[in-house]
């Protein structure tokens, strides 16, 4: 029985190390409106919109205090994957056919151009 649980622990051990080479990482995007005639309700559609076609798993939400629409999009791997380049680049393109250059578009903090 000791050794039937000796084999267990090292196998969680061997998975949790042959995991650790790949982890999660997550970029927070913030949509800020620069036009005060471009609404909260109108930004979150497009987003919302865009996140659907990019098969992004991702809730997009208005902060209330702000007024800003944010969302998290999130991989497994180093840096910013394909699925998230594809999402981010979805969103941008969505953002700027709607409303133009009265929207901006953050990631962690830094414009998305």
């Amino acid at each position: 029985m000791i050794s039937h649980a000796r084999l267990l622990v090292v196998l969680i051990c061997l998975l949790v190390a042959a995991c650790a080479e790949s982890y999660v990482v997550g970029f927070d995007y913030r949509v800020a409106s620069k036009d005060p005639r471009v609404g909260s309700a109108q930004m979150l559609r497009v987003v919302t919109d865009a996140l659907d076609r990019a098969e992004a798993r991702a809730w997009a939400q208005i902060d209330e205090k702000s007024g800003e629409v944010t969302f998290t999009l999130s991989a497994f791997g180093g840096g910013k994957t394909p699925s998230i380049r594809n999402a981010e680049a979805r969103v941008l393109g969505a953002l700027r056919y709607e409303f133009g250059d009265k929207v901006e578009l953050f990631c962690n903090g830094e414009p998305v151009r």
